[in-house]
C-alpha cells in the first residue's frame, strides 16, 4: 500500500490525509476527548460528532471507526478514522471525507483554526470502543481474556448485547484450534485486529 500524505512522510501501514491551517503558533498541548477512553463504554455512537457526520459518510459508502476532537490554544484538532463498508478503504476515500467534512467544521468554528486528519484504521488497530466488534465482523482479532488470563485469537462471528462470539479460535499456550468461543465484554481487557495471524504468525 502506498501512503498518501500532505505534510509529512508516514509509514505505509495506514493511509492518512492531514492538512493543517494555522494562524498562530503550531505548538501547544492538547487533550483528546470523545471516543477515546474505555473500549467497553460504547461511547462512539453517543459522540455528537459521530451523530452529525456518520450519516454523511454513509452516503459515501463509509463508516466512522473513531472521531475525536481536541481543543488547543490556537484552534481545534479533529481526527477521523474511517472504514469502507465494502472492500478496502482507499486514500481517495480519505480525501473525499476531508473535502466533505473540513468546510462544514470550519464554518461551525468561525474564527477558530482547524486541523483535520482523516485516516484508515491500520492493520493492527487497537479497539477503543465496543462498537468496533460490529464494524470489524468477519475479521480476526486478538484479545486478552481476563477470565482465562490469556490472549485469544479468533474471527468475529457475532456481536451480542453482552458478549462477542469468535470462531476458529486459538488460545495462547494451546496449539489446538477451537471452533467457537463466547467471551463477555467485561472479561476483555484489550483487543486489536490480528493481522499477524493472517500473515501466518498467530502467536501460538
Amino acid at each position: 500500500m502506498i501512503p498518501y500524505v500532505v505534510d509529512k512522510y508516514l509509514p505505509a501501514v495506514y493511509i492518512v490525509v492531514r492538512i493543517s491551517v494555522y494562524w498562530g503558533s503550531p505548538s501547544g498541548a492538547s487533550l483528546f476527548y470523545g471516543v477515546i477512553g474505555d473500549m467497553l463504554e460504547s461511547a462512539l455512537q453517543e459522540n455528537p460528532l459521530y451523530i452529525e457526520y456518520e450519516p454523511l459518510l454513509a452516503e459515501l459508502g463509509l463508516t466512522i471507526v473513531e472521531i475525536a476532537r481536541a481543543n488547543r490554544r490556537e484552534g481545534v484538532n479533529v481526527v477521523i478514522i474511517i472504514l469502507a463498508r465494502a472492500g478496502e478503504t482507499t486514500v481517495d476515500q480519505c480525501a473525499d471525507v476531508y473535502r466533505l467534512v473540513f468546510p462544514r467544521m470550519q464554518l461551525a468554528l468561525g474564527d477558530r483554526d482547524l486541523s483535520l486528519e482523516v485516516s484508515t484504521p491500520g492493520l493492527e488497530r487497537s479497539f477503543k470502543d465496543r462498537h468496533e466488534f460490529t464494524l470489524f465482523a468477519g475479521r480476526r482479532v486478538r484479545l486478552y481474556d481476563s477470565g482465562r488470563s490469556a490472549w485469544v485469537s479468533g474471527i468475529i462471528e457475532e456481536v451480542q448485547e453482552g458478549s462477542v462470539v469468535l470462531t476458529e479460535v486459538f488460545v495462547e499456550g494451546n496449539s489446538e484450534k477451537m471452533e467457537r468461543m463466547n467471551i463477555v465484554y467485561s472479561a476483555i481487557q484489550k483487543a486489536k485486529l490480528d493481522y499477524r495471524w493472517e500473515d501466518g504468525r498467530h502467536g501460538n
